[in-house]
């Protein structure tokens, strides 16, 4: 019944709004690059691009690349690296019937699905994220902030909980009272104060404005991925499946999900959504 519930989500989805998500599984030796590109709208996600985002982790998942060790996911340069739900996709399709409930159902399952993989995963945050997108960014292994940007969890502000799973992964990764106060009192967290409370992981010195911050986060996120992918000894390739296998048993002992009764508490707030 899950399955078919997806199948129509994703068909529902599939043309629905702008923007892309496109993938390269050869950004780097060991490394590919997913890009979350809809500039116009702050990389916010349409229901085109959710299905999109959707597919390139089943592919990922289903292919298994033998060589690969990690994944970057970027937003467009000079942008947000993800504003969350694109609102004029919401705005315009949204308040179909069942819509919503489409759009959380494939969120939830393609997040989960990313969290499991079995590669390491790195945000390059070169600009800030928003409500949705901090709901990707707990799916994360790793976190690569510019100095200069942000993020903040909108949800509450928009009379939303978590639907996409990232409350329960954001306990896991920095506590009950760090993800209590980030989730219910929604302050906006700059670079320095996402790295005090463990959610980001790298914060790459950057000058307010400049242009080199999407630049600079991507090399950022490629060195501290070398220790993944190189023996700092020899400087070989460390043997990715070893990496890989690592990843697959932290997974088993860290993740848990639960959409049933995220989707509950969701359901609370019937009527009082301002998306």
């Amino acid at each position: 019944m899950a399955a078919d519930t997806l199948a129509t989500a994703v068909a529902k989805l599939r043309s629905l709004g702008d923007g892309s998500v496109q993938y390269d599984p050869n950004y780097a030796p060991g490394i590919g690059l997913i890009t979350i590109d809809n500039p116009e709208r702050q990389n916010a996600f349409s229901g085109k691009m959710m299905v999109e985002f959707y597919e390139i982790v089943v592919q990922i998942e289903q292919q298994d690349p033998r060589d690969m060790v990690a994944l970057i996911v970027t937003g467009s340069a000079k942008k947000a690296f993800c504003a969350g739900l694109d609102l004029s996709f919401a705005q315009e399709h949204l308040r179909s019937p069942g819509m919503a409930s489409h759009v959380n159902h494939l969120m939830h399952n393609t997040l989960s699905k990313f969290a499991r993989l079995p590669m390491i995963t790195v945000a390059s945050m070169a600009g800030p994220a928003l409500g949705g997108g901090t709901e990707l960014l707990t799916a994360f292994d790793y976190i690569c902030m510019a100095s200069t940007t942000f993020l903040r969890f909108v949800q509450t502000r928009m009379g939303v909980s978590s639907p996409w799973g990232g409350a329960r992964r954001l306990v896991n990764r920095i506590g009950r009272k760090h993800a209590l106060l980030l989730l219910g009192s929604a302050p906006k967290v700059d670079a320095h104060m996402a790295k005090q409370v463990g959610l980001a992981d790298v914060v790459v010195e950057v000058a307010r404005g400049s242009a080199d911050a999407y630049e600079a986060c991507l090399k950022g996120s490629v060195t501290f991925l070398k220790g993944f992918i190189f023996d700092e000894r020899t400087n070989e390739r460390v043997t990715p499946g070893a990496v890989r296998g690592m990843k697959k048993l932290v997974v088993r002992a860290d993740l848990e999900q639960d959409e049933a009764f995220d989707a509950s508490v969701l359901a609370e707030l019937a009527g009082l959504s301002k998306i």
